[in-house]
C-alpha cells in the first residue's frame, strides 16, 4: 500500500516532507563554499556577513549556529553571496505570533551604518514627578521635548501629579560632526538644502542679537539661558556650529514627525522634507502645528495643497501689555504691515523677507514635479511674490529698508524669484 502511495505522489509531483527536507539539505550544501573564515578579535557575525555579502541567518545556518556568539580562532564556512539583499529585518508580526521578515538592501545597511556613526542614542531613566515640576522643566532636564514626554506617557500638562512615575523618551545626540556633510548624514536632510540654510541664516562664530533681539549663535541657534555661560565672550569652532545645527534639526524633525505621524513623514519626498524643515526652522514648531491645512494635507499625502499652504509671511511679537504694544507701533509711520490680535498684546508683523523665504521653500518643494509645476502652486507663489513687493514698499517708507537700498533689495528679490521659478512668475 505504501509503495502505491509513493508511486502516486511521484507521478503527480506531490513532494513528501522527507523528500522536501532532503532537497533543502542538498541545496544548502551546494551553497557552502569550500574555503572558510577564521574569526579574528573584534569580528561579529554582522561584520563578517557584511564583508562577504551574505546574510547573518545564512551564515548561522551554514555553520549550525543557534546564537550570534562566535569565538576568536573559530572557523566559519561561508555561504554563497546574495545577489540582491543582505540582512533580514523585522517587517511585521502575523497572528500566529511568528515574526515575518524581509530582506533589506546593501544600500539600506550602508545608510544604517552611516547613521549610527553620527548618532548616539541616550537611554533616559524613568522620572518621579516632584512638587513644582512642569512637563517643560522635566523635558529640559533630560534634553527632550515636553510634547514627547507627555505623548509617551499619554498625559497632558494638567494631569501631572506629584509622585507620578514618567517614562522619559530616548534622546538622539549627534556625534563626530565636523561639517555640513556630516550634518546631512546625521539628520537625513539633503546637502543642497543645508548649504542653502547656512546661506539663508548666515553662520556666526560669536553670539549676536538677531533682528528680533534674540541671542543667537552658529546657524540660527537660539541660545538658551543655561547656554549663556557656555557661549558668552568666546568664538566657537565650525565643528561646534555644525553640531548645534544637527541638534536643532533633529529636535525639529522629531516634532514634525510627531505632528504628522512617522508613516506620513517617511512617505514625503526629500525636497518636501527639506522645505517643511525650513518652514519649521524659520517659523517654529508652533506656527507649523497651528497651520492645520498644511499639516492635514501632508498627512494625506496631498502635496500640492501642502505646498500652496506654505504661505505664512508674518512674525508674531508678544508684549506684556497693550500699552507696550501701542508704544512699539508708534515708532512706525506706516502701520499697514501690522495686525493687532484680539488680546491686545500680540502683534502680527508682515515682512517681505518672510515672503522671500516662503518662495524659496515652495520652489525647492516643487522639485518633486520635475519642472511641471501645477498652476495652483504657481498662483499661490505669485500671490506671495506680490505681497512681498507690497510689504517691501512699506518697509522702505518706515525706514526698515533704507530708501537708498530699496532698488537694490528689489532687484535681488526679483533675481532670486526668477531663478527659483524659471521665469514662470510675473515679476514687477
Amino acid at each position: 500500500m505504501f509503495g502505491i502511495w509513493k508511486f502516486i505522489t511521484n507521478l503527480f509531483g506531490i513532494s513528501s516532507a522527507e523528500k522536501s527536507e532532503k532537497n533543502s539539505s542538498q541545496q544548502a550544501k551546494k551553497k557552502i563554499i569550500v574555503y572558510c573564515k577564521v574569526v579574528k578579535p573584534g569580528d561579529t557575525l554582522y561584520s563578517i556577513a557584511k564583508a562577504y555579502g551574505v546574510s547573518v541567518e545564512a551564515l548561522k545556518e551554514a555553520n549550525g549556529l543557534k546564537s550570534d556568539v562566535i569565538s576568536v580562532g573559530q572557523k566559519l564556512r561561508l555561504p554563497e553571496k546574495s545577489s540582491k539583499t543582505i540582512f533580514p529585518s523585522v517587517k511585521k508580526t502575523d497572528n500566529s505570533g511568528f515574526q515575518m521578515y524581509r530582506e533589506i538592501s546593501d544600500e539600506e545597511i550602508a545608510n544604517r551604518n552611516e547613521y549610527n556613526k553620527y548618532i548616539k542614542t541616550i537611554k533616559n531613566p524613568d522620572y518621579t514627578v516632584k512638587k513644582g515640576d512642569t512637563a517643560g522643566a522635566i523635558a529640559e532636564k533630560f534634553g527632550v521635548s515636553s510634547d514627547a514626554v507627555l505623548e509617551l506617557n499619554k498625559l497632558n500638562e494638567k494631569s501631572l501629579q506629584v509622585g507620578q512615575k514618567l517614562k522619559i523618551p530616548d534622546r538622539q545626540v549627534p556625534v563626530n560632526i565636523k561639517n555640513l556633510n556630516d550634518v546631512a548624514k546625521a539628520t537625513g536632510f539633503s546637502i543642497e538644502y543645508l548649504k542653502s540654510l547656512e546661506k539663508l541664516e548666515e553662520k556666526h562664530n560669536k553670539m549676536y542679537m538677531d533682528k528680533n533681539g534674540v541671542k543667537t549663535i552658529g546657524i540660527g541657534h537660539v541660545i538658551k539661558n543655561d547656554e549663556l555661560k557656555k557661549f558668552s565672550g568666546r568664538q566657537i569652532s565650525n565643528a561646534e556650529i555644525y553640531t548645534l545645527l544637527a541638534e536643532d534639526l533633529l529636535e525639529r524633525k522629531e516634532n514634525i514627525q510627531r505632528s504628522l505621524g512617522a508613516g506620513a513623514y517617511k512617505k514625503m519626498p526629500q525636497p518636501l522634507k527639506d522645505s517643511v524643515m525650513d518652514f519649521v526652522f524659520n517659523r517654529g514648531e508652533t506656527v507649523f502645528e497651528n497651520k492645520k491645512e498644511l499639516v492635514d494635507a501632508l498627512k494625506k499625502g496631498d502635496y500640492k495643497t501642502a505646498i500652496c499652504e506654505m504661505d505664512t509671511d508674518y512674525s508674531t511679537i508678544r508684549f506684556s501689555s497693550p500699552a507696550e504694544l501701542k508704544e512699539y507701533l508708534s515708532k512706525f509711520k506706516d502701520k499697514r504691515c501690522f495686525v493687532v490680535e484680539k488680546d491686545g498684546k500680540t502683534l502680527r508683523k508682515y515682512l517681505s523677507g518672510l515672503n522671500k523665504r516662503r518662495l524659496y521653500e515652495i520652489s525647492n518643494a516643487c522639485k518633486i514635479y520635475n519642472g511641471k509645476v501645477p498652476q495652483e502652486i504657481l498662483n499661490s507663489a505669485q500671490n506671495i511674490y506680490n505681497r512681498g513687493l507690497y510689504f517691501m514698499g512699506i518697509e522702505a517708507h518706515n525706514g526698515t529698508i533704507p530708501k537708498s537700498s530699496y532698488q537694490n533689495v528689489k532687484v535681488e528679490y526679483n533675481t532670486q524669484v526668477e531663478k527659483w521659478f524659471n521665469g514662470k512668475l510675473k515679476l514687477k
